[in-house]
């Protein structure tokens, strides 16, 4: 019976710890995101920058190796933020109209 509470006992811990790392990895993305907006409302940003950073972004969204490198079993926390960025440049970009340059 030991036995079978101390596994019980780890399986919620890594429950717990996987929660944690979801929302810290949530918060991350929404953290990159907001910079990204600010610094595009600012004017950082030219159009010859958006483009890169929009191919750069589009590039590893679609990079699942990188994303299981990085994080390992939370490799879609990576690809969620970097979609969520995506769209931030990919708005932007239509915005602008530079989404027909870019293709």
């Amino acid at each position: 019976m030991n036995t079978l509470l101390q596994i019980l006992l780890l399986i919620a811990v890594i429950a717990i710890v996987m929660f944690v790392f979801n929302l810290y990895t949530s918060l991350l993305g929404k953290i990159s995101q907001n910079s990204i907006k600010k610094r595009i409302a600012k004017g950082k940003i030219n159009d010859k920058q958006l483009m890169n950073l929009y191919k750069a972004s589009e590039r590893s969204r679609r990079g699942k190796l990188m994303a299981i490198f990085f994080y390992g079993i939370f490799y879609k926390s990576f690809l969620n933020m970097q979609e969520g960025n995506y769209l931030v440049y990919k708005e932007e970009m239509e915005r602008r109209g530079l989404l027909e340059r870019a293709s």
